[in-house]
């Protein structure tokens, strides 16, 4: 099983989301942390990675048996980190 660790801001970023919203991103988040190449996308030109939660995207890269989470933001802009 990986480890989660979220980037500084990304938590209190969260906070302002929706509460069915954040519900659903921290049961996909436990989801792969299982298995997160099941479900993930590779984004081009990167090391990263993208789950989509409805309208949000999860951005994360993995590291050994560590999941570094980047940034949880609406669709429209999540790219542009």
């Amino acid at each position: 099983m990986y480890e989660i660790e979220f980037v500084k801001g990304v938590l209190e970023d969260m906070d302002s989301l929706e509460k069915e919203t954040r519900e659903r991103v921290f049961a996909v988040l436990e989801r792969i942390r299982i298995d997160p190449f099941r479900h993930a996308k590779k984004l081009s030109g990167s090391d990263a990675f993208r789950i989509r939660v409805g309208d949000f995207r999860i951005v994360f890269t993995i590291e050994l048996k560590k999941i570094i989470i980047y940034a949880v933001e609406h669709r429209k802009k999540v790219y542009k980190f």
